[in-house]
């Protein structure tokens, strides 16, 4: 292993965590909670066999294509390409982008069935066929999952 790309593989992980909960888990103990739960997970224990590389590559898949239809519906249609910037940095309840205590629920609701039919895609022996398709299949599903519920009239 390279000591440079783990020092740099140490970094995400540890925002990661510490963003999750910043008041209880400072950017030090993130980087801790990465560090041991890799030892856990075991990652590159993934390189010793190219089917469990190709599983892990296509679930990962099933989720950020469906994060990427909301993502799109979202900006482009929803709130159609415009951004309350300092909106973006606030944490105040009166935040455009608040939500529900910092959550859209209605994209989770969009993400989450979108999801779990691209992970069937890649799961299922039957839609076999289907599963190098799981990226699209869960774009395009999160993407009309969201636009049906959208709340449009708040956007603009």
């Amino acid at each position: 292993m390279n000591p440079p790309n783990i020092v740099a593989n140490f970094v995400s992980p540890a925002f990661d965590f510490s963003n999750v909960a910043p008041r209880l888990i400072s950017w030090r103990m993130g980087g801790m909670l990465a560090a041991t739960a890799s030892i856990f997970i075991t990652p590159w224990n993934l390189f010793n066999n190219p089917a469990v590389i190709h599983y892990t590559l296509d679930i990962l898949g099933s989720f950020i294509g469906p994060l990427y239809g909301v993502l799109i519906i979202d900006f482009y249609l929803v709130k159609r390409g415009t951004l309350a910037v300092d909106d973006l940095y606030t944490t105040s309840e009166t935040g455009k982008y608040w939500y529900t205590k910092g959550v859209n629920r209605r994209a989770v609701m969009a993400l989450l069935p979108a999801a779990v039919i691209a992970i069937l895609c890649v799961m299922l022996p039957s839609l076999e066929a289907s599963a190098n398709f799981s990226w699209f299949i869960g774009a395009g599903l999160g993407a009309l999952f969201y636009w049906m519920l959208a709340d449009r009239k708040r956007a603009v």
